[in-house]
């Protein structure tokens, strides 16, 4: 069983994950995951922040590769709203929809009317039906973000570009790529024991002193497939963020566990930390989830399958400015597969 186990993780070797790429223009942060799917999501203006104007909630638009790419184009909002809506530019309404529990997602020719609209005005709004503001965002920047995804999906000069438009035929765009998949095994069998002794080799190997820690509860493990455990070990906290050092237990001998691209979006070598770290043994994921401030609105996220050898990432977001949005953008995903 743990041959074969090996022999699927092996047999599924692909290059190191490479994230696409996250840039800020203006008030809209925009990204591109790994096969070329895109979304950019508003940030509160900077004097707005200063003045401590609530803007109600964020908007994001999302458009996925190949010549058939369309967008979706989503609020989030705060105040739990529910009810029919219009979305209004400079005050002109050029759409809408109805709003549940605060979430309003708009796609096809709805969604894409209002993205052609964004390019020329300054400021976009969710308005319920007696007119009162739910929600803003400043459109600095927004044409060039959606120039920035033009670009990135091969539309740029093209009849299907949202901005930088041109007369190439849609077959120009280049297709939708299938997402990479990586070998993920389920959780299986009994995790190993700590005892004191175990936990030393731990405490040596990751350099974490669980005392400095201030940890109460005695350190567990979880069961991973082929007789291997996961143990996170406790290596400091903050306000808002709690360090651990993954190890990998196998018998009775811990090792670190590898990870074919480190926790927090650095790839450099070294002891990797996560932060806020997670195992769902239902999903087989572990999650690492770095805030870079207490209110969520930046930091970096990776979900990791395991491959009988090591972590595979799953799924990369990052939000890199603190700027009012809880929408992380993806820069990564992968198909996990299970043998």
């Amino acid at each position: 069983m743990i041959l074969s186990l090996l022999l699927f993780a092996a047999g599924a070797e692909a290059a190191a994950p490479r994230p696409g790429p996250i840039k800020t223009f203006g008030d809209w942060a925009v990204a591109c995951d790994n096969v070329h799917a895109c979304e950019m999501t508003s940030l509160i203006p900077t004097q707005e922040m200063v003045d401590g104007t609530d803007s109600g909630g964020y908007f994001s638009i999302a458009r996925a590769a190949g010549p058939d790419g369309g967008f979706a184009f989503k609020n989030s909002s705060n105040g739990n709203h529910d009810g029919e809506t219009a979305i209004r530019i400079d005050g002109k309404v050029v759409g809408g929809g109805t709003i549940v529990r605060d979430s309003l997602t708009l796609t096809g020719t709805r969604a894409a009317t209002i993205v052609a609209a964004l390019a020329k005005g300054n400021r976009l709004s969710l308005t319920d039906t007696a007119g009162t503001e739910i929600a803003h965002a400043s459109l600095a920047g927004s044409s060039a973000a959606l120039r920035f995804i033009d670009a990135d999906q091969g539309r740029a000069g093209g009849v299907t570009a949202a901005v930088a438009k041109g007369s190439k035929p849609a077959s120009a765009v280049p297709a939708a790529l299938p997402l990479p998949r990586i070998p993920s095994l389920p959780a299986s069998g009994k995790a190993a024991v700590i005892t004191p002794a175990l936990l030393k080799q731990m405490v040596d190997l990751s350099g974490c002193d669980t005392e400095d820690s201030k940890v109460s509860d005695p350190i567990k493990g979880d069961a991973l497939a082929g007789g291997k455990t996961l143990v996170l070990m406790p290596c400091g906290s903050g306000a808002y963020n709690f360090s651990t050092v993954a190890v990998i237990v196998s018998g009775s001998k811990p090792m670190l566990a590898r990870f074919d691209f480190q926790p927090g979006g650095v790839e450099a070598m070294g002891t990797s930390t996560l932060v806020n770290a997670a195992w769902n043994a239902k999903t087989a994921r572990l999650q690492s989830y770095a805030k870079q401030r207490g209110i969520g609105d930046c930091g970096a996220s990776e979900d990791y399958a395991w491959d009988g050898t090591a972590f595979r990432l799953v799924e990369a977001r990052r939000m890199d400015e603190c700027q009012g949005s809880s929408n992380w953008l993806a820069v990564w995903r992968a198909t996990p597969v299970r043998p």
